[in-house]
């Protein structure tokens, strides 16, 4: 039976490369990426960085064994705290640190503390993989291409050694805790991990967008 990633990277594929190549993706790649998406984009990923902290926690409290629990508290390579990084960089652009969470955004978080809440840790890191992992391959796409300052503060932690080395404990902890699990968990796991994949290019799409609840837009348009 194959690696659980591996068979999580085959059946994501397709999503996988709309992500890469998401219009956000490209403009902050050549470079003309506006502030407003910028800035909208932080704005909802500091909430959705805050939920995943408290999902982390939660599923560190059920882990099986030392190694996840620890693995599941990390703040993140060097002691790097990625929240308070971005918070700076959201001040910096003249962003709400509270700011409404969009639908994408709400959706996204409700499914990762939704399975923190009621189900197994394993099931918390294969459903939160899609963002270390495409991250880490995004970051490693951009790395010879930013130019803007703030772009590269953002994005530089992504393509470095130390978040690749995060991404392989990250995959060598699921495989690991799913190796020994039925045919039936195994592909609740991988239902989990798409509807993340899914969210993952949502979440793009919603900062590109600036993305508002619809009855928003219709009490302006009235």
């Amino acid at each position: 039976m194959p690696a659980w990633t591996q068979e999580a990277d085959v059946a994501g594929r397709t999503l996988w490369g709309r992500i890469m190549e998401h219009p956000f993706i490209r403009d902050l790649r050549d470079g003309s990426l506006g502030d407003q998406k910028l800035r909208f984009y932080f704005e909802q990923n500091t909430t959705y960085i805050d939920a995943v902290v408290r999902a982390r926690a939660l599923a560190a409290g059920k882990a099986p064994d030392i190694e996840t629990r620890d693995f599941c508290l990390e703040r993140g390579p060097s002691g790097k705290n990625e929240l308070e990084h971005q918070m700076r960089l959201l001040a910096a652009l003249g962003g709400r640190a509270d700011a409404e969470p969009a639908p994408a955004c709400l959706g996204y978080t409700r499914h990762l503390l939704t399975i923190a809440y009621s189900r197994d840790t394993v099931e918390l890191l294969a459903a939160f993989l899609p963002c270390p992992w495409t991250y880490d391959e995004i970051g490693s796409s951009l790395e010879k291409h930013l130019k803007n300052p703030l772009h590269l503060d953002w994005m530089q932690f992504y393509w470095s050694k130390e978040h690749h080395v995060l991404c392989d404990r990250h995959r060598a902890i699921v495989d690991r805790l799913a190796a020994d699990l039925p045919s039936r968990r195994r592909a609740q796991l991988l239902d989990d991990y798409l509807i993340s994949l899914r969210y993952e290019l949502r979440f793009w799409d919603m900062a590109y967008r600036c993305e508002r609840w619809p009855s928003d837009r219709w009490i302006e348009i009235r």
